[in-house]
């Protein structure tokens, strides 16, 4: 498992799990507010992405297991946890088989469970198109995701282009101001493009479970024009929560993952004391 660590490496942990496309590095432009909040973010690839291993068996809930191995590792006995898109169902995984062991839990427009055909046609038309090639034809897909690498490898200023056209200007604005570091975060998570496919087809799959197993806080942010996670997810995720609160970021869209996320760390750093 290939991991990096932010902030202040004496702080309190935050458990980190990234979002989809992007790897371990999507939560770099962070590293400034962390160690000014006192907090330790712990920022580990998902099986087959950037430089971990493959496991193209693993559901989300097989990523708690991972995860408590290298809190293990690492000395952490208690933490908080927080995921981006994609990554918001595997920090409530860890949340639901560590329990107290998480002191809180951030999900920045996170997904509803979308083993239901029904829920992933309300998806963005480009997740959808990478779920159906992952499942029905991972040759092309694993093209596709090692073209995407390729392309952002050599001209990671169009990858950040490309990542915001249409998005609000203040959001355009954070994702350009990092310079080359989406082009970058977009390379390194292709580094074995079958391992994209992996995490797609899981993305899309059962969770291994319900989000009522998660009894701990979480704290949910999400963009009322986001426009790859549907607004209306987040209260319908909220309301299978025990114990959730919904922050509603009015007239923002996907890169609250970037935005929000000093908010974010506040607030778990604040929990924890």
């Amino acid at each position: 498992m290939a991991y990096d660590e932010y902030g202040d490496p004496t702080g309190f942990p935050v458990l980190n799990c990234h979002g989809g496309l992007p790897c371990r590095l999507d939560v770099e432009p962070v590293a400034g507010a962390a160690s000014e909040l006192g907090v330790r973010i712990v920022s580990p690839d998902r099986p087959g992405v950037g430089r971990s291993d493959r496991h193209p068996a693993a559901s989300t809930a097989d990523w708690a297991a991972d995860a408590e191995e290298l809190l293990d590792a690492l000395g952490i006995e208690r933490c908080a946890v927080m995921g981006w898109s994609a990554g918001g169902q595997y920090a409530l995984g860890v949340a639901a088989r560590l329990g107290a062991r998480v002191t809180h839990t951030a999900v920045i427009a996170g997904c509803v469970p979308l083993d239901d055909p029904g829920r992933r046609r309300e998806l963005s038309k480009l997740d959808q198109r990478f779920i159906g090639l992952s499942t029905r034809t991972p040759w092309l897909a694993s093209w596709m995701f090692g073209a995407l690498g390729r392309s952002a490898a050599r001209h990671p200023d169009r990858a950040a282009e490309r990542s915001v056209k249409g998005v609000p200007d203040a959001e355009r604005a954070a994702v350009l101001a990092e310079g080359d570091w989406m082009g970058r975060t977009m390379t390194e998570a292709m580094h074995d493009p079958h391992g994209q496919v992996d995490d797609y087809r899981a993305f899309a799959a059962p969770w291994g479970f319900a989000p009522e197993d998660v009894t701990g806080p979480v704290t949910l942010w999400q963009g009322d024009r986001d426009r790859l996670v549907p607004p209306g997810w987040g209260p319908l995720l909220a309301a299978r929560l025990p114990a959730a609160d919904l922050v509603v970021c009015a007239g923002e869209d996907h890169f609250t993952g970037l935005t929000r996320r000093p908010e974010v760390l506040a607030t778990l750093a604040a929990t924890a004391r």
